[in-house]
């Protein structure tokens, strides 16, 4: 439920981002591609595509923090002490591969419904997408989506990780402040992780907007290098304001969450352990 409130609240923010990457033009404001957008779409052609994202967002969510709980806890088993970083970034990397099977095409449809304004639903955009190109056409950008999950989940990880061991070792918090350093914490690491892939985002967008059948962008090595031609290193930054701002809010809430699921698992799984002792 989370990550659907999440999904809902930026995906204004996220349609404006997309729009910037994707426009081989001359550099545009985010104040000025969101007026754009509103005077010619109205207000809701900023939530184009939110079907897409909210019909996803919830199993993602799910076999994400699945699997990353799981890989790190058989690492755990593993590893030595001082190693214990290294399983938070192999679980953080699994888990975006597991997760990329879903994302991938919801992700592509998501994207075509934001910047091109003749697909009137989700579904059309899913219809077309197949129509030239297949199945396999929904997963056009699949590699650039694992070069930019992968090391955006490590990065996220290892530094929400590294900063809570920071944060709590010298001193105990209360529950409220304990809330608010997750907070803290988790907005930084996604600023971090966001800065480091949105070259990645960038070749990822461009791969997933292009009109489906074309074969403008071939993968993500031909689309580095034409963007790099063509716009110079800025070109790989485009739309990297609005992607922190996203990042820095989805990171802090994603870990609040994150944090309180765990508490409630660990809650449940107690209880279950109390009551079959009690039982005995």
């Amino acid at each position: 439920m989370a990550g659907i409130c999440v999904s809902i609240c930026l995906h204004p923010m996220d349609t404006i981002k997309t729009i910037i990457q994707s426009c081989h033009a001359d550099r545009k404001s985010f104040y000025y591609i969101g007026r754009l957008v509103i005077s010619e779409r109205g207000i809701m052609g900023l939530y184009r595509g939110i079907l897409s994202n909210i019909a996803s967002s919830a199993p993602i969510s799910a076999l994400y923090t699945f699997t990353y709980e799981f890989v790190k806890g058989a690492l755990h088993l593993l590893l030595h002490t001082e190693y214990q970083s290294l399983a938070h970034c192999i679980a953080g990397g699994s888990a975006s591969v597991a997760t990329s099977f879903i994302f991938t095409p919801s992700e592509r449809i998501k994207q075509q419904m934001q910047v091109h304004s003749h697909y009137k639903k989700c579904w059309d955009a899913c219809i077309c997408i197949i129509k030239n190109g297949g199945l396999p056409s929904l997963y056009v950008g699949w590699g650039a989506v694992l070069c930019r999950n992968v090391p955006h989940s490590i990065i996220k990880f290892y530094t929400y990780e590294t900063l809570k061991q920071l944060v709590s070792s010298p001193v105990k918090f209360d529950l409220q402040n304990n809330t608010v350093m997750t907070l803290v914490c988790g907005g930084l690491s996604g600023s971090m992780a966001a800065l480091f892939t949105t070259p990645f985002d960038v070749v990822k967008t461009r791969m997933q907007t292009q009109v489906p059948g074309s074969n403008q962008y071939g993968g993500v090595l031909d689309s580095l290098k034409k963007i790099i031609k063509h716009e110079g290193l800025a070109g790989l930054y485009r739309g990297l304001t609005p992607r922190l701002a996203m990042y820095v809010t989805q990171g802090a809430l994603f870990f609040t969450s994150y944090e309180s699921f765990k508490k409630l698992l660990s809650l449940d799984v107690r209880q279950l352990a109390a009551q079959r002792t009690h039982q005995k």
